[in-house]
């Protein structure tokens, strides 16, 4: 039933108009999200958030957006934590593919000033050692898939283990081909961060994927553990 409303207000709401909902939307619930996040924060409390959050959220997760915690903008950083240690878990889904290489070990940089002891950081990233040519023309650079158009990056697992390697993380293939073209899928710890793009995660591989190319819902998944 939910479905054909859905259906049926398509039609008969103009597409503008539900753009201009889907923009208000997004700006009402990023600002709660701020809102809400500043209470940990006055309590120092540890916590676990997720960057580029997007609409997307997690049970005792903090969601973050660009519009307030741009991962690579250092006053954004000094805003939200004023320097503080308090982060323990960080779920990157499909945003580093949207940094230059220097952007990436700048974000990584203010992750690791922030993150505690013994934290982690769990990137998710289209994968560079996938077999099929035309998932890679999809999510490559620039890619033609929906959201690939400004694509920086094309991580396969050794460039982000190397990258997470030398921000001082102790990098471990998850999810994701490795050069010789062997698929590795590893247990994925909630606590750590679920990432919705997996071939663990089950829901999401059941479902139609509305992107019409192969693994078009799995990642190349790197945990980068903080020592």
């Amino acid at each position: 039933m939910k479905s054909k409303i859905l259906f049926v207000l398509k039609i008969i709401v103009p597409g503008s108009f539900r753009l201009k909902l889907r923009q208000l939307q997004k700006m009402i619930v990023y600002s709660a999200r701020r809102q809400l996040f500043r209470v940990p924060l006055l309590l120092n409390k540890q916590i676990n958030i997720i960057v580029g959050a997007a609409m997307t959220s997690q049970r005792s997760w903090y969601s973050t957006n660009q519009q307030w915690l741009d991962i690579t903008s250092k006053s954004d950083w000094e805003k939200v934590f004023s320097g503080r240690k308090l982060i323990v878990n960080v779920l990157a889904e499909h945003v580093f593919e949207h940094l230059t290489y220097e952007q990436a070990k700048i974000a990584l940089n203010f992750i690791k000033i922030h993150m505690c002891s013994g934290g982690n950081i769990r990137i998710a990233v289209p994968d560079g050692y996938h077999p099929d040519e035309i998932y890679l023309a999809h999510v490559g650079i620039a890619g033609i898939g929906p959201d690939a158009e400004d694509h920086k990056q094309l991580f396969n697992c050794d460039s982000l283990m190397v990258l997470l390697g030398e921000a001082g993380f102790v990098p471990e293939l998850k999810e994701g081909y490795t050069s010789d073209g062997k698929l590795v899928r590893k247990f994925l710890d909630p606590k750590q961060g679920c990432v919705n793009r997996s071939r663990g995660n089950k829901k999401n591989m059941q479902e139609c994927s509305a992107w019409e190319f192969i693994d078009a819902n799995t990642s190349l998944v790197v945990d980068g553990l903080l020592n």
